[in-house]
């Protein structure tokens, strides 16, 4: 895992050099894949653009399977542009592994900049006017990636796979802060995560720190961030381990952060 790199908000060099240091970390526990969970770039506009072609020239260098979601910090430089440095059809997609549906949705769908063309839509975008926790600094996601979110979970359902979330936006009140707020329609999305027996997990980023939840028997995870890698907790990256029985996440010096019972 990793998340809020903020690429081109400090020394680039040491960004770079502490990026290897996650990639050696990844490659030596033989990790199955990694996912990176949104603001890769600082910046708008030449800037951004500047430090998403940065980044991604380090991150090719990584040997092993990368994902990525996008964050608001994302959208600095155009969506087609991050896309395709990322490597991405869609900002929001889904991808099975050993038994498990991972499901990436895209908290920028609707955000400040977006011109909604549908009712259902502009009222979702309308939350940032009424919901204290509907940031400038967040989105939404809209109808038809909503529809597509309920395909995918009966689709896993029948299957008979476990499902693990992803966005960078928290979905939780007690998994975020009103300064850095949650995804707009934050309670639209539970609800229907909440009609599911099958979801492990949904894991975020954005807050800047770490924080935990259990509800609806999903464990909301916010992962700590990069960027902040120098402060006294030195945490740049970690990683998940899933068994039968446990989701179990770990930092880059190997300190245990949680250990979840999975029910």
């Amino acid at each position: 895992m990793l998340t809020d790199v903020h690429y081109g908000n400090g020394d680039r060099d040491s960004e770079t050099r502490d990026l290897h240091g996650c990639f050696d970390f990844w490659d030596n526990n033989s990790v199955d894949f990694t996912v990176q969970l949104g603001d890769l770039i600082e910046g708008k506009g030449p800037e951004a653009e500047e430090n998403l072609a940065g980044v991604a020239a380090v991150l090719r260098k990584y040997p092993g399977t990368l994902y990525h979601v996008a964050g608001n910090h994302c959208l600095g430089a155009p969506l087609e542009n991050y896309l395709k440095e990322t490597g991405l059809d869609s900002p929001y997609y889904t991808f099975s592994k050993k038994g498990i549906r991972f499901i990436v949705l895209h908290g920028m769908d609707i955000n400040p900049e977006t011109i909604p063309k549908s009712d259902t839509d502009r009222s979702r975008k309308n939350l940032l006017m009424s919901d204290p926790w509907a940031t400038l600094y967040c989105g939404a996601i809209g109808q038809q990636q909503i529809n597509w979110l309920v395909q995918q979970l009966d689709e896993s359902k029948r299957q008979g796979e476990a499902a693990i979330l992803f966005c960078h936006f928290p979905l939780l009140k007690e998994s975020s802060d009103k300064p850095h707020g949650l995804l707009w329609n934050h309670d639209e999305v539970t609800d229907v995560l909440r009609r599911y027996r099958n979801i492990i997990a949904c894991i975020t980023g954005h807050l800047h720190r770490s924080a935990y939840v259990e509800r609806y028997g999903i464990h909301f995870l916010t992962m700590p961030p990069f960027v902040k890698r120098n402060d006294p907790a030195n945490y740049s990256c970690g990683m998940i381990e899933l068994d039968n029985t446990f989701l179990t996440v770990s930092d880059q010096n190997m300190n245990l952060l949680h250990k979840l019972k999975i029910t």
